[in-house]
């Protein structure tokens, strides 16, 4: 008997001796550098605990400690760096990934988890790529679609040059805005494109091939649409997509089109593949496209209606967000953007995807409507007509953290910068502007060696205190955050060239515009965006730290592995 009461007494002893633990963690990560990019300088934590997805607390190991239960995982990071997961604003899932299905001739070098793709230059070259992908396929009469075009590296193109490659295969060159397109004779027989729908536009020229902008969204591409989109073709679109975001250390992404191929629900069912599954590393927060859905329904209240019915919906991996997007003037790399005097040095006048009395009257609508506002804008003229109706409806109905988001900003001014901090919006920016297209816009035929080398501005919104987040507006950009942290911190174009280095920005700021302020432009700051406890548990981890090395060096940076909702997925 004595000795049974020994033995209770010794086991009751060993289990007082070890501290039950009220609340364990799933996981805890240490043992590297963990930069929470919290707050305005870098500040670092030496351990981060997760719970249910989330992050239960961050700070020292030895308070972490006291979250290690049984189950928790101890995650040792050897020395290398975790950063919040890495975020793209502004990019557009179903047209990136029916792109990605296309015969790649693009300037640049492009980097995808199946191989790479050298960059083409120069009109020979592009033409002769055009034979070669023509030849590559049997079927005489099967479409081709080749994309990256662009005229101040590839020369002039026309139906007539396409016709002289095949008479019997429907060819499409595919601009790099994805906003123009070129087709061949049989291409336009193939789509049903005639010459009497397309009479009186001037957005289009039959006898060139060429539809651009509003010529291409409601002419071309919905003849194209049923070809480019079908379900077999989509789900190994979308396959391709997802690897090549979670490729760049991305967890969040903004679609800033939704609806755009004419309906929400259709765009909706073919994300499907990768929103339904519970592997994927990502999610997606959807904003409606307001001038393709304004066009269909009206831009009043039907269209609000069916707004309202869309922010009804969620799932795992599918956030809808109380904002929509506008347009102003055109694409950026098209030359299609509105710029103000002296205007394009050659003469020529850019377009406009909604028009400024249109735009005027649908910002107004969503503005008293209570709507986050996100308009595609790419040069000075079309900042100006957002920022001259942004002034009206401030002093109407004022409005403190409205976080109107310029998206793109492209070409501007210093004085429209300071603007955009007084009227209280913001900025989504796409550096890759600057890296693509710097050289052959500062030269003199286009803007100017002054006003081409301090496109997209940056330097000039930090000064302001504008919060700006960086995008690549997929595939205006490789889907790469860390290389457009690294534009924006170096400002060097893909001909090695400085511009513009007053406008470059610390690397810090160039981070946040990748995490929390990509983040606050969504307006998911208070989800995710930084390592702070309460936060979704989104990391990426890094071969080295971004903030020890040298700027120039950022781009190269290895990603080894996300984290999406404390689950972790190392890159393959």
């Amino acid at each position: 008997m004595k000795k049974s009461i020994t033995a209770f007494l010794l086991v009751a002893l060993i289990s007082c001796s070890k501290k039950e633990v009220a609340n364990p963690a799933d996981a805890i990560y240490f043992g590297g550098e963990i930069l929470t990019m919290e707050g305005e300088k870098a500040n670092y934590a030496e351990a981060v605990a997760i719970k249910d997805g989330k992050i239960l607390f961050v700070g020292s190991k030895t308070e972490a400690e006291k979250f290690h239960g049984d189950k928790t995982e101890m995650k040792d990071l050897e020395g290398k760096t975790m950063m919040p997961g890495l975020i793209d604003p502004h990019l557009h899932p179903i047209l990136g990934s029916v792109i990605l299905n296309t015969s790649f001739a693009s300037p640049f070098d492009w980097n995808f988890p199946w191989g790479n793709v050298k960059a083409i230059r120069g009109h020979k070259p592009f033409m002769d790529k055009v034979v070669a992908y023509d030849k590559a396929l049997k079927d005489p009469t099967e479409q081709l679609i080749v994309w990256g075009y662009m005229q101040p590296f590839h020369g002039s193109m026309s139906r007539r040059e396409l016709d002289s490659i095949s008479t019997t295969r429907p060819i499409v060159v595919w601009q790099y805005s994805a906003h123009e397109m070129f087709f061949n004779t049989a291409a336009l027989k193939k789509f049903k494109i005639t010459e009497a729908e397309t009479k009186g536009n001037s957005q289009i020229d039959y006898k060139l091939g060429r539809f651009v902008e509003a010529g291409f969204f409601t002419v071309a591409l919905p003849k194209l649409a049923p070809y480019l989109m079908g379900e077999k073709e989509m789900k190994e679109a979308m396959g391709k997509f997802s690897s090549v975001v979670h490729l760049g250390g991305i967890t969040t992404v903004g679609d800033m089109a939704l609806g755009a191929s004419g309906s929400m629900e259709t765009d909706l069912k073919m994300t499907a593949t990768i929103l339904e599954d519970p592997n994927t590393p990502f999610r997606i927060q959807y904003t409606p496209d307001l001038n393709t859905l304004g066009v269909i329904n009206g831009d009043g209240e039907k269209t609000l209606a069916i707004v309202k019915e869309l922010e009804k919906k969620k799932s795992p991996h599918m956030v809808i967000g109380h904002s929509i997007k506008l347009f102003s003037d055109g694409a950026f790399f098209g030359q299609a953007f509105q710029v103000e005097a002296p205007g394009y040095n050659d003469g020529h006048h850019g377009e406009w995807i909604m028009q400024p009395e249109r735009l005027h009257k649908t910002m107004r609508f969503w503005w008293n409507a209570g709507y986050t506002i996100h308009i595609h804008c790419n040069g000075s003229g079309g900042l100006t007509a957002i920022l001259d109706e942004l002034e009206i409806l401030q002093n109407e109905n004022p409005k403190k953290d409205h976080r109107l988001t310029i998206e793109h900003f492209g070409e501007s001014s210093v004085a429209q910068a300071k603007r955009i901090a007084d009227l209280g919006a913001v900025v989504s920016a796409n550096p890759y502007y600057l890296y693509a297209m710097g050289d052959k816009f500062s030269g003199d035929k286009i803007l100017g060696k002054k006003r081409g080398s301090e496109m997209v501005r940056l330097g000039s919104l930090l000064k302001n205190k504008v919060p700006f987040a960086l995008h690549t507006d997929f595939t205006m950009a490789p889907l790469q955050p860390l290389l457009l942290a690294w534009v924006a911190a170096n400002r060097i174009t893909a001909d090695g060239n400085l511009l513009a280095p007053e406008e470059r920005v610390p690397v810090y700021n160039a981070l946040q515009g990748i995490t929390s302020n990509a983040a606050f432009v969504l307006r998911m700051d208070d989800e995710i965006g930084s390592i702070k406890a309460g936060k979704k548990a989104d990391f990426v981890i890094l071969q080295e730290n971004p903030m020890k090395i040298e700027p120039i060096k950022l781009k190269d940076i290895k990603v080894l592995e996300t984290v999406y909702e404390g689950k972790s997925f190392p890159i393959k």
